[in-house]
């Protein structure tokens, strides 16, 4: 077992199996793993959003704060659920918990009025006090509650799937993240597409630095996928794994101890926990979401904010810059080289995430996404050991480069 898909009996359990990126187990303590999972049964009561069904595999978590206009998409969206034969879910397998946090609109009644003849539906009401009414802590205590209710339920095997309130996610979506899993991932980050009404209303100039951005970070993966590939996530794949679609085992979520309640980015922070402790990680191009392209969120960091960026970015008439692809080169050719020394040890984080350019250092996205392509076209024909092996002379210094 690659990684903690059951839940550890006893803290006299001396080891828990963790998993290589070449797919075998290791031991490792699991008192921490233990304490963490203890930490997310104590936020969540099972039992919080009403009886549960024996039967469930699979709980949708969703914070929302005033989308009274939105909801009812998203539950139209849930309820189309299919599996893979293309019938209905049985309701007793899937369900979604909705937290309202802080609601000054009329998003409960919206919901109590579409919960009425969905059993499947959950839904609470917080107020949150001002250190903690954020996305953060909303999230947290969704997902806190979809993972105690499936650990109780006996299934740490089972789904907890975060989307957003302003978010569609595909009839398939369930059915395709549990695909991921079955094949053996135990997290899977889904793309998040923009509604088509909403792309194709975006200012010409923005929609261009839009697709712009998933034209770089595609390459930057492909690039990644070069010099440190991954057999768990395998290119073709993408740079999501947002709160929109993120989805991880029960076992999972609560052997890290659940996802961190910090105001923004908390999807990425639980990601990262995940990744560092050994979890497979895939980034599914069969698993989409499509979400809102406003340029307003909820909360910082988060997608309406690189929309106003990109909109500053067209009244001012200047391109973005960007990571240049010569450091990103010898960014991942040196995580190339340490997982080739290190398979079984967690990426290293500086090495695997895109760092903001220093001001003025950038390079504009446009010619950073031709470098990258011509790079990734002369490293494409090589075999693995070759390009460590011109992973080894760029990142070493001139004078031994000059050697060599």
């Amino acid at each position: 077992m690659p990684f903690p898909r059951s839940s550890v009996a006893t803290p006299a359990t001396s080891a828990c199996p963790r998993f290589h990126r070449s797919g075998g187990p290791i031991a490792g303590p699991a008192l921490s793993g233990l304490s963490r999972e203890f930490e997310v049964r104590q936020r969540a009561r099972p039992d919080t959003f009403g009886p549960i069904s024996p039967g469930l595999q699979s709980v949708v978590a969703v914070p929302a704060r005033d989308e009274a206009g939105a909801l009812p998409r998203l539950v139209a969206a849930l309820d189309a659920q299919r599996d893979p034969a293309g019938s209905p879910f049985a309701r007793r397998e899937a369900e979604a918990l909705v937290v309202l946090n802080n609601c000054s609109d009329g998003s409960a009644g919206v919901l109590a009025a579409l919960a009425a003849d969905r059993p499947w539906l959950r839904v609470t009401s917080v107020v949150l006090g001002p250190g903690e009414a954020h996305v953060g802590r909303a999230r947290q205590i969704a997902m806190d509650a979809a993972c105690a209710r499936l650990l109780a339920a006996g299934r740490p095997d089972g789904l907890v799937l975060s989307t957003d309130a302003d978010s569609e996610p595909a009839p398939d979506w369930i059915a395709r993240t549990a695909a991921e899993v079955a094949a053996g991932a135990d997290a899977v980050g889904g793309r998040a597409l923009l509604r088509a009404d909403e792309r194709v209303a975006l200012h010409p100039g923005v929609r261009r630095l839009y697709l712009l951005d998933l034209a770089y970070r595609r390459a930057l993966e492909e690039l990644r996928d070069l010099y440190a590939p991954d057999l768990h996530d395998p290119f073709p794949r993408h740079h999501h794994h947002f709160g929109a679609s993120l989805a991880v085992t029960a076992g999972a979520y609560a052997w890290v101890g659940g996802l961190p309640a910090v105001p923004s980015s908390e999807d990425v922070a639980l990601t990262d926990a995940l990744v560092e402790a050994g979890a497979r990680l895939r980034h599914s191009p069969a698993v989409r979401v499509r979400t809102s392209a406003r340029s307003v969120g909820r909360a910082p960091g988060g997608l309406a904010d690189a929309f106003r960026f990109w909109a500053g970015a067209v009244a001012d008439r200047r391109e973005p810059l960007v990571e240049p692809a010569a450091d990103a080169e010898r960014r991942l050719a040196r995580l190339g080289l340490v997982l080739a020394e290190a398979p079984d040890g967690p990426p290293p984080r500086a090495l695997r995430t895109t760092p903001e350019p220093l001001p003025g250092l950038g390079q504009a996205l446009p010619a950073a996404i031709d470098d990258l392509r011509r790079r990734i076209a002369a490293l494409r024909p090589l075999s693995l050991a070759t390009r460590l092996d011109h992973a080894a002379r760029l990142v070493a210094p001139p004078a031994l480069a000059l050697a060599a």
